[in-house]
């Protein structure tokens, strides 16, 4: 099955800790101190990353067996 291409954040979205608001991407992209840039991207809810940084940080849990012991 092929992977779904997700587009990666536009550089125009980056902001500050400060200005960051609601459904924006918290990923660090350059961290200058009290400058520290975040992504800024569209969020889905329940998430604090854009698709883009969530695939990035995100390890989904192995699969455990089903055997009973």
């Amino acid at each position: 099955m092929p992977e779904t291409q997700i587009p990666e954040p536009s550089p125009r979205d980056r902001t500050t800790l400060i200005k960051l608001r609601a459904r924006q991407c918290r990923f660090v992209v350059s961290d200058d101190g009290p400058e520290a840039l975040f992504c800024g991207g569209q969020t889905v809810e329940g998430s604090s990353w854009c698709p883009w940084h969530r695939r990035l940080v995100y390890a989904p849990r192995p699969v455990q067996g089903s055997k009973k012991q």
